[in-house]
């Protein structure tokens, strides 16, 4: 079975969107095994297509919320830092 999500993300910046997508993506390689994840930024959005071949749903849904979870991370800490400028 093949699973397949996207999602697109407003950063509303796009040396944003290009800062955040450098620091997540070598976290992209260590994708369990079954699960790619191609990410990209077009103008200021941040596209991620995450695919997994068979491998478990519970799998799949932990490898997105922890790519989530990352994005977030990085983003605050981007937006925290360029506030303090």
């Amino acid at each position: 079975m093949t699973i397949e999500l996207t999602i697109s993300i407003p950063i509303g910046d796009a040396d944003m969107c290009r800062s955040i997508l450098e620091s997540v993506q070598p976290d992209n390689l260590l994708a369990p095994k079954g699960i790619t994840i191609d990410m990209e930024c077009r103008n200021s959005d941040l596209n991620i297509v995450v695919r997994g071949e068979k491998i478990g749903i519970l799998t799949f849904r932990n490898t997105v919320d922890d790519l989530l979870m990352h994005i977030n991370t990085v983003a605050r800490t981007l937006s925290i830092f360029l506030e303090s400028k």
